[in-house]
């Protein structure tokens, strides 16, 4: 496809959505949280499955509209929304950015087997400069030395048994989770209160799922996204990840 109307964009949300609720999407996250409640799988092992459903339901949904099933359809689909979502009026904009959010937080929601579409409604969303300050402390949180510290000294052993593309792919994979364990352990659950706490979304697991959930309302913010990306940029780099070759990778990978 060339482009995507914003009509069409709001068909494909629903989509999305009733496929997370009611189709195999909801059964795959359903076992997700009983490994929860099992207790035998870490939170960031979930985390990466719970994503990797939420890309299979929305490559299952476009391809109906004839993008491929895959990253590259993924990246154009999402190319195509954006521009959707700026040519839109208003009104119809903003029902396209609310529909994405709350599809994410029923995948949040089934994954992890918590209410988190009643709490939010009975709390009220997160206003912009608060989810900014909140931000901006998490940003900071990844910079400090000893959180760098962590992720260089984890990272520093490579377990790569060869020069291998699919050798060196493992190792960057392993090092990803390295830092993604970090983030919840140390950035976002870390301390005494932890920044999850301090802002009163709770202690541990459910505590770090209910703080995305709400941070969901403003995932498209800039300055968020700036303080984030800045702040993981020098995370991977601590891990050891080329980021200018991964991107070249991940380019290639796209044409």
């Amino acid at each position: 496809p060339d482009s995507l109307s914003p009509e069409v964009a709001l068909k494909a949300q629903d989509a999305m959505k009733l496929y997370i609720e009611h189709g195999v999407g909801k059964r795959k996250l359903e076992e997700i949280a009983a490994e929860k409640e099992k207790g035998e799988t870490a939170l960031v092992d979930r985390w990466q499955k719970m994503i990797q459903i939420y890309l299979q339901a929305q490559c299952h949904i476009i391809s109906l509209l004839g993008y491929t099933p895959d990253d590259r359809g993924i990246t154009l689909y999402t190319t195509h929304l954006q521009y959707a979502l700026n040519l839109a009026p208003p009104e119809q904009s903003e029902q396209l950015r609310k529909s994405g959010r709350d599809t994410y937080r029923v995948v949040l929601e089934k994954a992890f087997s918590l209410p988190l579409t009643e709490e939010q409604a009975l709390k009220g969303e997160l206003s912009i400069v608060d989810a900014r300050n909140i931000m901006h402390k998490v940003s900071m949180r990844m910079q400090e030395a000893e959180v760098l510290e962590k992720v260089a000294t984890l990272c520093s052993v490579s377990v790569a048994m060869n020069n291998s593309p699919e050798a060196k792919q493992i190792d960057m994979m392993r090092k990803h989770t390295v830092v993604q364990e970090v983030m919840v352990k140390d950035v976002y659950l870390g301390g005494d209160p932890s920044i999850a706490e301090e802002h009163g979304f709770g202690k541990g697991e459910d505590g770090y799922v209910r703080f995305q959930c709400a941070m969901a309302e403003h995932q498209g913010d800039p300055l968020i996204t700036q303080y984030v990306g800045t702040a993981m940029l020098k995370l991977l780099q601590s891990a050891g990840i080329d980021v200018e070759a991964m991107q070249a990778l991940e380019a290639m990978q796209k044409k």
